[in-house]
């Protein structure tokens, strides 16, 4: 479900649909449309989640691939680790250092020694506990995505087939009228300011009367503006001009990364001290386990499409491929003739959204 101040911007999508440079605020953050229509965003393109799973001439498939469940592995296990460690060596030392005086003392270590035994027996407990909720973790993300079909981008056709949760009729509506944005969330925590970027594109299944959302975090803006440019240019151009294929991850990764380490070293880019870390870092999440996690996930790829688009998929010929429509045409020219002269997507549309995320923190 999405979080309350995206409802407000949800609820609001079809009395009043977007344009592409619209800006709609809501109660801790604001968002801003990047289609219909899908004009050039100006950055470049780039898929560092891995979402796409299949690229040709004919269409793209956005979704979940196994690229990053390595990392997702590494960092379960690191921090059970870290948990564990911290209960055999470090809570100990520093019970003993702040509780019971001299560490060159007898009691010292009497103690020390009992907390640590406390903290064997504390570890087992807790560690099993990380250990199920990492594995939960690992499970339920791989069956999330094997349960989700991609959403094609027909670029022959200029159309976009989705496939809500649990169904089987596809929601298909023309390329030029799917809408994108991205928003920023803000926050205010003890430490600071805390933003939070989501990059949404929505369907509209006008026979069901409903639309459908769907919704990914990212890091930053530029992240959101690069992923949008990469399926945006893919349907204008091709795949020749995006992202190709989500690589495949697997314990040839582990080995091809410490072969880049060890170049790196040898070319000086990284120092002895940063080798000693790599080789620590992943003694410490179990070696090649996680890459071994990672190949066992791609097993599970996403839920095919049903044959009732297999049809729509096929290639055309490229007479009946479709042209762009005048009024996009118009605008690309426009805001590419901005980019040329130094201007970027936010300021072709007077947008700031750092000011707006600063103004509405301040107000509140």
């Amino acid at each position: 479900m999405p979080s309350k101040p995206e409802q407000q911007v949800e609820l609001d999508f079809r009395d009043h649909r977007p344009i592409a440079g619209d800006t709609r605020r809501f109660a801790i953050g604001e968002a801003l449309f990047l289609s219909p229509l899908p004009i050039p965003t100006g950055n470049a393109p780039m898929d560092l989640g891995g979402s796409f799973v299949e690229v040709n001439d004919t269409f793209l498939d956005v979704g979940s691939s196994n690229f990053g469940k390595a990392f997702q592995a590494r960092a379960m296990i690191g921090l059970g680790m870290m948990f564990i460690f911290s209960c055999l060596i470090v809570l100990p030392l520093l019970a003993g250092s702040t509780t019971w005086g001299n560490p060159f003392s007898e009691s010292f270590w009497d103690r020390t020694a009992g907390m640590f035994h406390f903290g064997v027996t504390f570890s087992i407990w807790g560690g099993g506990i990380a250990a199920l909720l990492g594995t939960y973790v690992i499970l339920s993300t791989t069956r999330a995505k094997s349960r989700t079909r991609p959403i094609r981008f027909n670029r022959q056709r200029s159309e976009v087939c989705f496939f809500p949760e649990g169904s089987d009729v596809p929601v298909i509506q023309p390329w030029e009228e799917t809408v994108s944005w991205l928003s920023i969330s803000t926050g205010v925590t003890g430490v600071g300011v805390t933003s939070a970027y989501t990059f949404g594109m929505a369907f509209d299944d006008s026979k069901a009367d409903v639309v459908h959302f769907v919704r990914q975090g990212v890091m930053t803006s530029a992240h959101a503006l690069g992923k949008w440019e990469a399926i945006r240019i893919y349907m204008e151009k091709g795949p020749a001009f995006c992202p190709g294929k989500a690589p495949y991850e697997g314990r040839h990764t582990f080995d091809q990364e410490r072969q880049d380490m060890h170049e790196e070293y040898q070319h000086n880019e990284r120092s002895a001290l940063g080798v000693g870390w790599w080789y620590l870092t992943h003694l410490i999440t179990w070696w090649r386990f996680p890459y071994w996690v990672a190949e066992w996930d791609h097993r599970f790829s996403m839920k095919s499409l049903p044959d009732s688009i297999a049809e729509w998929s096929k290639p055309l010929p490229s007479e009946q491929w479709a042209k762009p429509s005048p009024a996009l045409k118009e605008q690309s020219s426009k805001i590419e003739k901005a980019f040329a002269q130094g201007q970027d997507f936010m300021t072709y549309f007077k947008v700031n959204l750092n000011e707006s995320k600063a103004e509405e923190s301040t107000n509140s």
